[in-house]
């Protein structure tokens, strides 16, 4: 064969080999515990996201100071055989593979007296998604006092993550106030933007309202009303403390002036379907009427879905982190209040 022949068709097989080769990511590369948790504080990009000074811990490591890992947690972790503190998978199944951290991100400090030692006590899980060039942080406790045991499955040929949580119940026949616990389990997944739980089968149902108010806690929640119609027409009601800007040293000045204003719009339509969509694939009307945290002086919320022609579903969420999905839902809904062009009529 012709020696030009040849050295041509080598070309063409090495450029064919080179192009079906998945081209590998900086979290691919990542195989150490030092280079993860390098790659993790790099990721930083404000004192906000608390990845600056992370420390990367196996769950096993967290002592007694780190109060959300509970001995029930510990005895899971076991039985589980989570024994790393960083897993890989492609959570938004997006083709590109993301990171799970388990560790310390430094949010909480305490003193032991005595080793006489400055000691930490915040425990986080967190995934890290590599989305068109840029990452993406998203912590996977449902609320800032929760830990969760993240655990890695597939469905599907899929990557899913299964959290496992201690809940704690009040036991309401006990002369004192005594919570007894017990391990739940949700599989969670990336979609609408953020963690929420996976639902093979999302029903179709057609929401007709929405109506979600908030009350007050101790401290600066924004209190307000919204009535979203499915033909977009809206009001905001505006109670206290909706136009706060905490940056601004006037806002005491709101404080004591409360800001007591109604606003309509006729709301986006894509904003709309985005809501009834995360409604039906929360299951919305199988969800529970009541939500609560077991700490004091948080806020509450009230979600009023009127759907079908004449259905209404309520639910009351003390401290606004129901499920995962929920927590989405409220997210969306507060963002509203700053993503429509509202009109002042009183």
């Amino acid at each position: 064969m012709d020696r030009k022949i040849v050295f041509f068709l080598i070309i063409l097989i090495n450029q064919f080999y080179f192009s079906q080769s998945k081209v590998l990511s900086k979290i691919d590369s990542l195989e150490t515990e030092l280079e993860v948790e390098s790659f993790v504080r790099s990721c930083s990009k404000s004192e906000k996201d608390h990845l600056s000074e992370f420390e990367l811990k196996t769950i096993q490591s967290f002592d007694e100071n780190y109060h959300s890992v509970t001995e029930l947690l510990r005895n899971t972790v076991k039985k589980l055989g989570i024994t790393k503190s960083f897993y890989k998978g492609d959570f938004d199944h997006n083709g590109k593979t993301d990171l799970l951290i388990i560790g310390d991100d430094k949010t909480c400090g305490g003193y032991d007296s005595e080793t006489k030692k400055n000691t930490s006590c915040s425990s986080v899980v967190i995934i890290i998604l590599d989305i068109d060039g840029s990452y993406e942080i998203k912590n996977l406790g449902p609320n800032f006092h929760t830990f969760v045991i993240p655990l890695v499955i597939q469905i599907n040929s899929q990557d899913f993550l299964k959290v496992f949580y201690d809940v704690a119940v009040e036991d309401i026949n006990a002369k004192e106030l005594i919570f007894n616990h017990h391990i739940e389990s949700r599989i969670v997944e990336y979609k609408f933007g953020n963690i929420i739980e996976y639902n093979p089968q999302p029903g179709k149902l057609s929401v007709d309202k929405i109506v979600y108010e908030t009350e007050m806690c101790y401290g600066y929640c924004p209190i307000f009303k919204l009535e979203i119609n499915k033909n977009g027409t809206s009001t905001f009601y505006a109670d206290s403390y909706n136009f706060i800007d905490f940056k601004n040293a006037e806002f005491v000045k709101e404080i004591s002036d409360p800001d007591r204003k109604t606003f309509e719009v006729v709301v986006k339509q894509n904003n709309f379907r985005e809501l009834e969509n995360i409604l039906n694939y929360i299951d919305f009307q199988n969800l529970l009427d009541n939500y609560a945290v077991h700490w004091t002086d948080d806020q509450s919320s009230k979600l009023k879905i009127f759907y079908d022609n004449g259905k209404v579903k309520t639910i009351e969420d003390y401290g606004l982190s129901g499920t995962y999905g929920l927590k989405l839902l409220y997210k969306k809904l507060f963002d509203l209040r700053f993503n429509q062009d509202w009109k002042l009529i009183k």
